[in-house]
């Protein structure tokens, strides 16, 4: 992948940004701190990507916005790529992905590859790429503070984070899958080895099985036939209780029917006195009848009254409502006439007051006509200076662009002076050209010296790296033969200690013999392994003597070569000051002539030709007259005097207008008189309301009617009613009297014959009470005593029955058990097989198994290409090995490590005892060897680098010979680009991007 052109709007702190990245091989990013730098290489991970340092895509969008949008258009398999991804402030992302195409209408065109969804389109552009995003930032990017991810961790954490960046991880997850499948089995084989257990136990007890069976069959007999017994007394027990019951149930409801009857009888003599009393009461209403025909009488009288004084209030109320709505008819014809002469005087007044502005106006006629004439000749004026304008306008722009120029130059010329006096008295005080020669001869001779002996260091090394992986081969198979050495013995030690005919370990038959001849091929192979592991040690003895001669002769050549990188080092820098001598004196005769010409051309410039165009651009000036100052003073003078238009307009309206004024005046007074003469003709008419109301009041007076008299009249009307109420009781009485005495003699008869049947009931009651004493009463006791008897012998019976049907289903059960005991154990042997197998798996995914093979097997090739990279910054003077295993301290046994060695001419020494500056290198030669091995390892080609780390560790030899490394894998790769704020790292790049943070934002420029 490699990103030609890089687009952002409201990404982080850039506003809208276009960053062309075509044609760019290895490219500093410069800038001050917080400017923007990292930010670009986050907005080209998060376009393609979608991922970034942010934790939340909001924390992206730049403040004050509400959307983000990275454009990022890539180079991949010869074919050019375009990724659109924007990310909305409370919204969604949107992801839109295309591939360049040629169209032969119109060039060059883009064709989606859009999929339904941003997963599915992301998908596909991993897919593309062959390359993810944790990939990436392990690769391709070196993000600032990672470079010493690795390197710092403690050794036995360092095989972690290698297999996490080999993405081993996936081991894990099978071997967590193996070791459930094992517990699966290992449950599944428990429980089957748990039911063949209880199978042959219930064999074992069949026969007492049987046994207990016919003892159950026995007691069931036994029990049926007592429970049968004390049924039968219990029921004619419950027979004797029924017939009492009954006679009792009889004596009850006779008992409750005399009290019904001695009941009905009070309330029948109750009703007989009752009615009798009423018939006394309508005999004496009737004796009153002349009485109350008198009072009806009276209130008969009365009612008439009311009904007159009622036809007087009807007329008494139509009146009053006519003399109120009168009434109320005059106040709103007054209130009518008074807002109505309101505002017609309101109008009056108004025309008044406007009558009176204007004529202070029409008498500024004079004023108004002598500014007019003014702004007249200043506008003429003004045309003038306008077309004076229009002409010198471009002559001034060419005397303005012609000065610039020519103050340009002058300046020009004078810092070339200023900056070629300084660089020939430089020239001048350098070293003699001999001198230097003589030192580079000498030099040169000691070199080739030392050269010879470098070369045989490297032979030294090369054979003590191939005796150290011939070691660790060795101690590889010692390893795995010491691991088989313990299987062997574990399976000889079951063997020896099982003293069943079955195979421990396949669980197969081992008899006749079998079983001794198995242990005896066991010690066998045993024997074998421990020869072998004798040989092995013996072998490593002559290894490690001989890795230690090698180790001590390269030492010693190490200590001669101390000083053979300074010595090259110095050669260099006497070769560079010789070929800089030789350049100064050809750039010093140049740089003198450049001067003389640099003096002429001053002197030239300050004598003023009169052929310059300059000078004829102010004669051409001179002769046009135009002056701004006058210019400005005219337009002034025009603003001064152009009220006059405004005022004279407005004074051609009020002369227009007055005679209309006059008119609505004269009109508005002729309104209000008429309505005033109409208002007291309303009032004062023969038909008028006022004349009305004395009408009403009239009417009034005739009617005579007073309230206080009716409402005493209906008091004694409302007394009378009872009389109204007392006749019609009289009425009802002599009605009803006939009917009254005749039910009062019905209820005597009732009540009689109620009496008789009284005593019939208590002579029955006397009977049956004589049946009762002759039938023996049944005991509570006796009878709860039969029933738990009888409940007790049927739960005996009960559990008897259970007890026999539990022995039947486990007689069932048994032979079910005894038809699937051949199953069950082939199931058991193909349960164990399966255990054994994931039991094996789960140990080849394990940290010690396939994933170790990996690591061990990738460990040499990143070795040599961090050794390859290491070289070129150090000058071959560090060299790097990772230690896999060292020996314990108490023990002689191997221990599983990961450490990191660093040779130099001083020896061999852990990592963590080197300074900053060194191990900064050697953290990014490790760096650089994992991003080129990840990038092999996921199938993509590396072609882009971005290496966002900070070089302050370096001092400047340092950091030269990181950008001189830079510069040497710079083959390798397509685009490079280094994140610096540094002033020495950036001048060592011929192309820079530089960022600056400005209120609107960062902006770039690229510069080469």
């Amino acid at each position: 992948m490699i990103p030609l052109r890089l687009t952002l709007h409201d990404f982080l702190s850039y506003r809208s940004v276009d960053l062309d990245l075509s044609g760019i091989h290895t490219a500093c990013i410069c800038g001050a701190n917080g400017a923007g730098k990292s930010a670009l290489l986050e907005a080209l991970s998060w376009g393609i990507w979608g991922q970034s340092r942010a934790a939340n895509d909001q924390d992206l969008i730049r403040k004050g916005s509400t959307t983000a949008r990275v454009t990022v258009v890539y180079r991949s398999q010869e074919q050019i790529y375009r990724v659109m991804r924007t990310r909305a402030l409370g919204g969604g992302i949107s992801l839109e992905w295309q591939i360049q195409t040629e169209q032969q209408e119109t060039g060059q065109g883009w064709r989606s590859l859009t999929r339904r969804g941003v997963k599915a389109t992301q998908l596909g552009i991993q897919q593309q790429l062959r390359l993810d995003y944790e990939t990436f930032i392990n690769s391709a990017y070196l993000r600032q503070g990672k470079a010493d991810e690795f390197t710092l961790k403690r050794a036995g954490e360092r095989k972690q984070i290698l297999a996490d960046i080999l993405k081993l991880s996936q081991y894990d997850d099978l071997a967590e899958r193996c070791r459930e499948q094992v517990k699966q089995y290992r449950t599944a084989a428990d429980q089957l080895q748990g039911k063949l257990d209880q199978l042959q136990h219930h064999q074992t007890h069949q026969t007492q099985l049987e046994q207990q069976y016919a003892q159950l069959q026995h007691s069931r007999i036994e029990g049926e036939a007592t429970l049968a017994t004390t049924q039968a007394e219990l029921e004619q027990i419950r027979q004797r209780r029924q017939e009492r019951n009954r006679l009792q149930e009889r004596y009850q409801d006779l008992t409750q029917q005399s009290q019904t009857i001695g009941t009905t009888l009070q309330n029948t003599e109750t009703q007989w006195r009752q009615q009798r009393d009423r018939l006394h009461q309508m005999e004496s209403l009737l004796s009153q009848k002349d009485q109350i025909q008198l009072g009806c009488q009276h209130y008969q009288q009365l009612l008439q009254q009311d009904q007159q004084l009622n036809q007087a209030f009807e007329r008494y109320q139509s009146l009053s409502q006519q003399q109120r709505s009168l009434q109320a008819q005059h106040l709103q014809q007054q209130q009518d006439y008074q807002t109505q002469q309101g505002s017609l005087r309101q109008k009056l007044q108004l025309l008044q007051a406007t009558a009176q502005a204007d004529q202070v106006l029409l008498q500024d006629r004079e004023r108004i006509q002598e500014a007019l004439q003014s702004l007249h000749r200043a506008r003429t004026a003004l045309q003038s200076w306008d077309q004076r304008q229009h002409q010198a306008t471009p002559l001034l722009a060419k005397r303005e662009q012609l000065r610039q120029q020519q103050q340009q130059q002058h300046s020009q010329l004078i810092a070339r002076q200023a900056l070629l006096t300084q660089q020939i008295t430089q020239l001048e005080q350098t070293a003699e050209e001999q001198q230097v020669r003589q030192a580079v001869g000498i030099l040169e001779a000691d070199l080739a010296v030392l050269q010879e002996r470098w070369d045989y260091r490297d032979l030294v090394i090369e054979k003590l790296q191939q005796r150290r992986l011939f070691v660790e081969n060795l101690q590889e198979r010692q390893r795995v033969l010491q691991q088989q050495w313990q299987q062997v013995d574990e399976r000889r030690r079951l063997l020896e200690g099982s003293q069943d005919q079955v195979c421990p370990l396949c669980q197969q038959s081992l008899s006749g013999g079998l079983h001794s001849q198995v242990l005896t091929r066991q010690s066998e192979e045993q024997e074998e392994l421990e020869t072998e592991l004798f040989v092995m040690r013996e072998q490593l003895a002559v290894a490690d003597r001989e890795l230690e001669l090698l180790e001590r002769e390269k030492q010693a050549l190490d200590r001669q070569l101390q000083d053979f990188d300074q010595r090259q080092q110095q050669k260099g820098r006497l070769q560079q000051q010789l070929e800089t001598q030789q350049q100064a004196q050809q750039q010093l005769l140049e740089w003198q002539s450049q001067l003389q010409h640099i003096i002429q051309d001053l002197e030239h410039l300050e004598i003023r030709d009169p052929d310059h165009p300059l000078t004829q651009v102010e004669a051409d000036l001179a002769s046009i007259g135009y002056s701004d100052k006058d210019h400005a003073l005219c337009r002034s003078e025009v603003e001064r005097w152009r009220w006059a238009e405004g005022r004279w307009a407005e004074w051609q309206r009020v002369q227009a207008r007055q005679q209309a004024n006059q008119q609505q005046m004269h009109a508005l007074e002729q309104q209000i008189a008429a309505l005033a003469q109409a208002y007291q003709q309303q009032q004062s008419g023969a038909d008028g309301i006022l004349s009305r109301l004395a009408t009403l009041e009239a009417a009034l007076a005739e009617l005579n009617y007073n309230p206080h008299q009716h409402h005493h009249l209906r008091g004694q009307l409302t007394a009378a009613q009872g009389w109204i109420q007392r006749w019609h009781d009289l009425q009802q009485a002599a009605h009803q009297h006939p009917t009254l005495e005749a039910q009062t003699q019905a209820l005597l008869a009732a009540l009689q014959q109620q009496r008789q049947h009284l005593s019939q009931s208590n002579q029955q009651l006397a009977a049956i009470h004589q049946q009762l004493s002759g039938i023996p009463s049944v005991a509570p006791v006796e009878m709860q005593h039969k029933e738990q008897l009888l409940a007790r012998q049927r739960h005996e019976l009960d559990g008897i029955l259970a007890q026999i049907g539990a022995v039947q289903e486990r007689r069932q059960t048994l032979t079910q058990l005894q038809q699937q005991q051949e199953s069950l154990s082939q199931e058991i042997q193909s349960t164990r097989r399966q255990l054994q197998i994931y039991q094996e798996l789960a140990t080849a995914y394990g940290p010690n198994g396939i994933p170790a093979m990996i690591i061990e097997n990738v460990l040499p090739e990143l070795e040599a290409e961090a050794n390859r990279i290491l070289g070129r910054l150090t000058h071959h003077q560090l060299h790097l090995h990772f230690a896999t295993q060292r020996a314990g301290r108490r023990t002689d046994k191997m221990i599983d490590t990961l450490d990191i060695l660093i040779a130099d001419p001083r020896g061999t020494r852990p990592y963590e005892t080197y300074s900053g500056g060194e191990a900064f290198r050697i953290n990014f030669a490790i760096r650089l060897a994992l991003s080129q091995l990840l990038a092999r390892r996921s199938g993509s080609r590396l072609q882009t680098l971005m290496i966002d780390e900070g070089f302050g560790t370096q001092d400047q030899a340092g950091r030269d010979q990181l950008v001189s490394a830079i510069n040497t894998i710079a083959a390798d790769f397509a685009c490079i680009l280094v994140i610096t704020h540094i002033p020495s790292l950036q001048d060592a790049f011929s192309q820079r991007i530089e960022v600056e943070r400005t209120p609107q934002g960062s902006q770039i420029h690229r510069v080469g």
